[in-house]
């Protein structure tokens, strides 16, 4: 690999676990080292995650102020500070439910449009599909209705978008509204940014068309060295418009990192076997771990034994995701959902586990008696009962200092009613189907409040950049998927897939009429 630093716009390809953010981070260090200020470098990334993860990295690493890295953030982040805009202008939830109000519209989405993790919007409700035809145009910069005619549901009228698109503009104008888009577009046109010495741009084989034109005609002007990064094989976001070309015809310059620190061997085949397919893409080599790794096929999700180890369970589409969610608590696993949180809430777990150890005549610390005082059925505790159990410290006169309460001191202080005998079905209001779950989940004896989740389950698109000691691919798919014109952009997305594994890759076979074949 030849010396990073040029004074040259350069292109570094990064394949997965190749180091990438490392190498990008000494891009850092060199130019402090030389004597520019921190807030004289920009860092921008795709993602928020990308962008926090570099952040982190280099306070870590180079011993700087969190106040100096004031350009380590997401082009939206950049555009919202520099353009001097406050949380109160964007568009919220609650706007866009009055904007349904006012074309008919139903929008479940709770969330504003965040282009920062590949999604403009939910899909769901009418009113979201709209809304990310609207959206997907602009970012795309296409026409309207040349995007309504590139294939999206039939369902949809195209009156009722116009209308919308309308209402939408009028409504951000009347109430001195912007979404993220805006941002983005408002930046280019005042034309203007920070002066950077370095500038890197994280993750750049993800940019859409929009956040290309911010980066090239604002931002890159305006800096003396730039650095484009991240992988075209792992370009997956097709939909936004994104297109290798640009992050492959970026610079002249480029350099591949060639060594993985993440994939073993047999994985890595697979994932060589996919971008063998690729029609367009940059022919670069690079070389797994000395690790061998393997590689199973299984018929079904539950023919993998789970029991032990880190996993990360990677699916196509939310649907398939949540089928195997279900799978899991059928089966009493504890699971963390990506973009979702824990399978089942940590405070009744530990509320559970509180009543158990008050059962067989151990104390419990205050700080854990907080979780469970607000699960108590009301039959067991008065109000007030409960405000006094929520609010003891860890030193009372009631016991010895530095021990726990014990169910005698609960009954005396907090007029706690339930004896040792009832269960904690009975002394918690959790639902049957809660209960039922926690049951599974104790008779499995799994360790249900581990600081980290010890099993994770993930779309592909949101695990980018993750990784996993073992990783079970499921290959069900959809039809949109299979029939994709753009099979290039399929083969990417399984291509993250398989590239998570540190060790173990379990492929699970399609259950249904459409699967890749991978």
């Amino acid at each position: 690999m030849t010396k990073l630093y040029t004074t040259a716009p350069t292109t570094i390809f990064g394949p997965p676990g190749t180091g990438k953010t490392t190498a990008l981070i000494k891009l850092v260090q060199e130019k402090l080292i030389g004597g520019v200020r921190p807030q004289d470098i920009g860092f921008m990334s795709f993602s928020r995650k990308a962008a926090t993860e570099a952040k982190e990295r280099a306070l870590k690493t180079l011993d700087l102020n969190p106040k100096d890295m004031v350009y380590f953030r997401t082009l939206h982040s950049l555009a919202f500070s520099w353009l001097g805009l406050s949380t109160s202008e964007v568009m919220s939830g609650r706007d866009y439910n009055e904007l349904g109000k006012l074309v008919g519209l139903d929008f479940r989405t709770t969330q504003t449009i965040n282009m920062e993790e590949g999604a403009l919007f939910n899909i769901g409700a009418g009113g979201d599909k709209y809304m990310s035809l609207i959206q997907y145009a602009r970012v795309k910069k296409v026409d309207l209705e040349e995007e309504f005619h590139r294939g999206w549901d039939q369902s949809l009228n195209k009156q009722q978008l116009l209308v919308l698109d309308k209402a939408f503009k009028d409504y951000k104008r009347a109430n001195r509204k912007v979404d993220f888009i805006d941002m983005i577009e408002r930046f280019i046109w005042q034309d203007t940014s920070p002066e950077f010495d370095l500038l890197i741009i994280d993750e750049a084989q993800d940019l859409a068309p929009l956040q290309w034109q911010m980066v090239k005609d604002v931002l890159v002007p305006n800096s003396k060295s730039v650095f484009y990064a991240g992988d075209d094989d792992q370009a997956i976001y097709s939909w936004m418009g994104v297109t290798v070309d640009n992050f492959i015809n970026a610079s002249e310059d480029k350099i591949v990192l060639d060594k993985s620190y993440r994939v073993p061997e047999h994985p890595f085949a697979f994932a060589k076997g996919l971008t063998d397919q690729i029609t367009e893409r940059e022919n670069k080599v690079w070389n797994p771990t000395k690790e061998k790794g393997f590689v199973t096929w299984h018929n079904d999700i539950l023919d993998v034994d789970f029991r032990e180890g880190e996993w990360l369970i990677l699916t196509r589409t939310n649907y398939i995701a949540n089928k195997v969610c279900q799978s899991l608590r059928d089966e009493g696993y504890v699971f963390w959902r990506e973009g979702e949180g824990w399978s089942v809430s940590i405070n009744v777990l530990v509320a559970i586990e509180v009543w158990i150890k008050l059962q067989r005549g151990a104390t419990v610390p205050a700080d854990l008696l907080k979780p469970f005082s607000k699960l108590i059925d009301p039959k067991y505790i008065t109000r007030a009962g409960r405000k006094l159990m929520y609010s003891l410290e860890d030193v009372n006169s009631e016991r010895p200092p530095d021990e726990g309460y014990s169910l005698g001191n609960l009954e005396r202080l907090c007029g706690f009613t339930a004896n040792n005998f009832v269960t904690w079905q009975n002394v918690l209001k959790v639902s049957e189907q809660v209960a039922a779950y926690i049951v599974s989940v104790r008779r499995r004896g799994e360790k249900i409040l581990s600081a980290d989740p010890r099993i994770r389950v993930s779309t592909i698109h949101r695990a980018k950049g993750g990784e996993a000691d073992n990783v079970a691919l499921l290959l069900d798919s959809t039809k949109a998927c299979v029939e994709s014109p753009d099979q290039d952009a399929e083969k990417r997305v399984w291509y993250v897939g398989v590239t998570r594994a540190k060790k173990e890759l379990h492929i699970i076979c399609k259950s249904g009429q459409y699967g890749f074949e991978l």
